[in-house]
C-alpha cells in the first residue's frame, strides 16, 4: 500500500453514499436482463430526471435495495461481474475519462488511489508490490454482506474489463483473483468467474484483489495522453473535494429541520436564526451548495411521509398533521407531485418490496 494513505473511517450506513453513475449502470443491466426495474426506480425515488443526473449521488440504501432485488430475481447468479463485463470507461464519469488518457497500467493504478472518494465513500482500493506481482485490493467498509459481494465483484470486474478496453493487444489475464466472499454453491457459477477473469479464483480470501504481472505494469497504453490527463485531473480534483468537505451548512440545516419538524412547520427564518445569520445569507449559502431551503425541506417531509406509509397504517390525514400540511388534500397533491404515486399506491408498492412490514 502506498504510504500515508488509509481507510476512510466512521463509515456507517447513515453517511454512506454512492454515485449516481452505479445507480445508472445497474438500470441499464437490469432493463437488458428483462428486469422490470423501473417500478422499484419509483419506489426509492429515482425518475428519469434524477437518474440521468451523472453527478448526484444516492444513500448506500437506494443501491443496496435495488441489488437485493436484482440478485433475488437471479438468485446466486454473479451480480457484479455482470455489470462489470459491460462497463465502459463513460460510465464512471470523469474517473473513466482520465482512466482513459493514462499512459501506463501503473498510471491507472495510481489514479485509482488519487481518486477513491470519486465514485464513493464505502470502498478503498490499496496497491501493494508483491515480488513480480502488484496486487490491487479494494475493501467495502458498509452494507450488507450480500452488497459487499456484489460491489467487490463489480470493482474488481470493472478494473479488469477496462484494462483489457485500453489495452487491446495485450491478451491481458491476471495471474489470480482473491475474492473475500465464499464460492458460490453450483460449480457451473464457480466456473463463470474463471471464465470471465482468465484466471484462477480463490474464495475465503483475508481481501478481494486482482494480482497481476509486476511486467504489466509498464506497458503502453494507446489512448494515453499526458496533457489531456493533468487538465481532466484539476476537474476531478475540485469534484473530490466537493465531496469530500460538502458545506457543512447544509447538514446544519438538514439537523435543524430534523428537529424543529416535531414542533410544527419549520420556516426558513426559524431555521437562519438557529444558525445566527441573515435569512437572505442562509438562501445564499444554500444556492451555493446546491440546493435550497424548499428542497431539503420537501426531502425530509418525502423521507418522513415514505417511512410512515412503509412500517405504520397512519392515516393520510394522520401524516399530513405530522408533516405540517393543512389540510390532507394539501398533502395528497404535494405527494403525488414528488412521487407520482398516491400514498395509498406507494403504500402498496411498499408493501410488495417489503412484504414482512405493516
Amino acid at each position: 500500500m502506498k504510504k500515508g494513505l488509509q481507510p476512510p473511517q466512521n463509515i456507517s450506513p447513515a453517511n454512506s453514499w454512492v454515485s449516481m453513475r452505479h445507480v445508472q449502470h445497474l438500470a441499464l443491466c437490469a432493463r437488458e436482463a428483462g428486469l422490470a426495474i423501473d417500478p422499484l426506480l419509483t419506489l426509492v425515488e429515482l425518475d428519469e430526471k434524477c437518474l440521468s443526473d451523472g453527478d448526484a449521488t444516492v444513500p448506500l440504501q437506494t443501491l443496496e435495495l435495488l441489488l437485493a432485488e436484482f440478485s433475488q430475481e437471479y438468485q446466486n447468479a454473479p451480480v457484479g461481474l455482470h455489470m462489470a463485463n459491460q462497463i465502459q470507461p463513460t460510465t464512471l464519469g470523469s474517473l473513466g475519462f482520465i482512466l482513459q488518457a493514462c499512459s501506463t497500467f501503473a498510471d491507472m493504478l495510481d489514479v485509482i488511489q488519487r481518486y477513491n472518494g470519486m465514485l464513493s465513500n464505502i470502498g478503498f482500493s490499496s496497491v501493494q508490490h508483491l515480488p513480480g506481482l502488484t496486487q490491487l485490493s479494494w475493501e467495502c467498509l458498509a452494507g450488507s454482506s450480500l452488497l459487499k459481494r456484489h460491489l467487490s465483484e463489480y470493482v474488481i470486474g470493472t478494473f479488469v474489463v477496462l484494462a483489457r478496453l485500453l489495452a487491446p493487444n495485450t491478451g491481458l489475464a491476471p495471474v489470480s483473483v482473491h475474492m473475500a466472499h465464499s464460492s458460490p454453491s453450483e460449480l457451473s457459477l464457480e466456473e463463470e468467474y474463471s471464465q470471465f477473469f482468465r484466471c484462477p479464483v480463490h474464495f475465503d480470501k483475508q481481501e478481494s484483489a486482482v494480482i497481476f504481472s509486476s511486467d504489466l505494469m509498464s506497458k503502453r497504453l494507446p489512448s494515453g495522453d499526458v496533457v489531456l490527463k493533468e487538465l481532466l485531473e484539476q476537474h476531478a480534483s475540485d469534484i473530490l473535494k466537493q465531496r469530500s468537505y460538502p458545506g457543512s451548512v447544509v447538514e446544519d440545516v438538514r439537523q435543524l429541520l430534523s428537529a424543529l419538524i416535531l414542533e410544527g412547520t419549520p420556516t426558513r427564518e426559524a431555521v437562519a436564526q438557529h444558525l445566527g445569520i441573515s435569512t437572505r445569507s442562509l438562501n445564499r449559502r444554500l444556492q451555493e451548495n446546491g440546493t435550497s431551503y424548499r428542497h431539503l425541506l420537501d426531502s425530509l417531509r418525502l423521507d418522513i411521509a415514505r417511512q410512515l406509509l412503509r412500517t405504520t397504517s397512519a392515516s393520510n390525514a394522520m401524516i399530513a398533521e405530522r408533516l405540517g400540511f393543512r389540510s390532507r388534500q394539501s398533502f395528497l397533491r404535494w405527494f403525488s407531485q414528488h412521487t407520482q404515486l398516491t400514498p395509498v399506491e406507494f403504500r402498496r408498492k411498499a408493501t410488495k418490496v417489503y412484504p414482512n412490514k405493516p
